[in-house]
């Protein structure tokens, strides 16, 4: 990660490893070209946010559910989860519903 940029679904995947709240995913996903588009959610989902690498390589979805807790998912492409991505586990390979989904620090 050069320049403490998050270029990459690694990056993003690293900084959820490691622990990261939802306000600081988001900085850093700012200042680091990232857009952003309001996600579709349902009743369990709830709210939440697509943010689109600079590159559009690759994409992470942040969700708020009802009961206030946040959580990711980082995908393999640009739409967040659009027909042909894949959620990616924290080895970057794609996975299974529980390996891909990172809960966010309060």
């Amino acid at each position: 990660m050069s320049s403490g940029n998050i270029l990459t679904a690694i990056d993003v995947l690293n900084q959820l490893v490691n622990g990261i709240d939802k306000t600081t995913l988001e900085t850093k996903l700012i200042t680091s070209g990232w857009t952003s588009t309001p996600a579709r959610g349902g009743s369990k989902s709830g709210q939440g946010t697509i943010w689109t690498s600079p590159n559009n390589q690759c994409s992470v979805r942040i969700m708020i559910q009802p009961n206030g807790l946040s959580y990711v998912r980082v995908y393999n492409g640009p739409g967040g989860g659009d027909p042909g991505e894949q959620p990616l586990n924290a080895s970057g390979k794609p996975g299974s519903r529980r390996e891909t989904h990172f809960i966010l620090l309060p």
